[in-house]
């Protein structure tokens, strides 16, 4: 086996230890009444997207470069920039309307990560086709 595949099961296999030993302790807190904090939540989103990544590319990185890699990588980075971009309107408006805000942007931080992600694909674009002329 070579090393970089030695590499990549010893990850795996680390990350799949982590997983679990995270779940075992999310599980006991549950059952004890322990609420999940912030560093839980992040410590569980970095396994999931890891775990994805994993499955998607495996243990090959010349897929993730070949150009059908690119063109998969593009296009999930232009859908997810759309989902992101309505999720983020969704939660501002579920926000307005569950917490009845009185002033007309409503939760300033989410206003203000709606309108970021509606301003920055079109930057990126100019700035990128700029590039090329």
């Amino acid at each position: 086996m070579g090393n970089v595949k030695k590499n990549y099961v010893l990850a795996t296999f680390i990350l799949l230890s982590c997983a679990f030993v995270l779940f075992t302790i999310y599980i006991t807190d549950f059952k004890d009444g322990v609420r999940l904090g912030v560093t839980g939540v992040i410590a569980i989103v970095g396994v999931i997207t890891t775990l994805c990544q994993l499955a998607t590319w495996g243990f090959d990185r010349k897929v993730q470069k070949d150009e059908m890699g690119k063109k998969i990588a593009t296009m999930s980075a232009k859908r997810s920039y759309h989902i992101l971009t309505i999720s983020l309107f969704v939660l501002w408006i579920l926000d307005r309307i569950i917490f009845l805000r009185k002033n007309d942007f409503g939760n300033i931080s989410l206003f203000a990560a709606f309108c970021l992600a509606l301003v920055i694909f079109p930057i990126v674009q100019f700035f990128s086709s700029r590039r090329y002329r």
